[in-house]
């Protein structure tokens, strides 16, 4: 064999070792400051699916994030509350981070689950995928759960994960920076209050894009429902306020209802609630404003104390 070939292999070989360990080293560092950040989404979503001892548990998307003020469910109810929210989500987020609820030793009292119309339509946008994908690759060596999903979901972006540490948190790494260059930490137990309002119009036409089905999202609701009451654990479902007017709804939002039903849970509407569809309770068009998750807060908690949903 020509010895310049075989050279050129060694080196080869050699920069391929260099390179792993590279990765596994800055991987490794990475990976230590993603786990123990101090806030922020991640601290949050780290908790839910670690260590979510408290009693009632909140899940959703932004509108979730935004609207559930754990403050006022821990003053009304006197259980302790965590809202596991996360941005740009839907029901596949939710139902992957719910095992942790569920599985470990500590058995909540209750579960929210807020509901948007398009929860299971055709299909969550492309940042919604990304948060997503961003949540799970982390966890593709450590969480046979998440790493299944990523395979299904993310194939491409799974392979690279499993062979280049780094690259699980190459999207993390402005938010670590940020996360621990902060002072304040504006994140109430999972909740994060949005100050003011931009809205300046009156409510309009709610639109909810295509109404096609995505059939893994209606699986991924089913699970949810079917794991909360198979644990006979009491689960609210709500479809929290929105500035809109009031609408026809869509064959998502119906399918979805059906499906709650199914396993004899109710869903709780406040959709186009005109006590609360008020330009100074929001703080955009799909979320509430510090003062509006207050008021509506203290509604569900107070509805829920009246139904004695959770028992002490």
């Amino acid at each position: 064999m020509n010895k310049d070939y075989i050279k050129f292999i060694k080196k080869a070989f050699l920069l391929l070792a260099i390179m792993f360990i590279v990765d596994r080293s800055l991987g490794g560092l990475v990976e230590y400051l993603y786990l123990h950040e101090p806030m922020g989404d991640v601290a949050a979503f780290s908790h839910a699916i670690n260590n979510p001892t408290e009693d009632l548990l909140i899940y959703g998307s932004s509108r979730a994030v935004h609207t559930y003020n754990t403050k006022v469910f821990v003053d009304t109810l006197g259980v302790s509350t965590f809202n596991c929210g996360r941005n740009a989500s839907n029901v596949i987020y939710h139902s992957a981070i719910l095992p942790g609820a569920l599985n470990g030793p500590h058995k909540p009292k209750a579960i929210v689950l807020d509901l948007v119309a398009k929860e299971i339509a055709w299909r969550s946008d492309q940042y919604g995928g990304d948060v997503l994908a961003n949540m799970l690759l982390p966890y593709v060596l450590t969480n046979d759960n998440f790493a299944s999903l990523a395979k299904d979901l993310f194939p491409k972006e799974y392979y690279k994960a499993r062979v280049s540490k780094l690259y699980a948190y190459n999207s993390h790494i402005v938010s670590i920076i940020k996360n621990y260059s902060r002072r304040h930490n504006d994140n109430i137990n999972g909740f994060q209050p949005l100050h003011g309002s931009k809205v300046s119009k009156e409510p309009e036409v709610y639109t909810a894009g295509v109404d096609k089905i995505d059939e893994f999202s209606k699986e991924k609701l089913e699970y949810f429902v079917k794991s909360v009451t198979d644990k006979k654990i009491p689960l609210v479902v709500i479809v929290s306020p929105m500035y809109v007017q009031p609408f026809k709804e869509n064959y998502a939002l119906t399918l979805s209802k059906q499906i709650v039903a199914k396993y004899g849970v109710q869903v709780w509407d406040y959709s186009t609630d005109p006590r609360f569809v008020k330009k100074e309770l929001f703080y955009d068009m799909a979320h509430m404003n510090a003062e509006g998750a207050k008021l509506f807060s203290e509604e569900i908690a107070s509805r829920m104390k009246r139904e004695g949903i959770i028992k002490q």
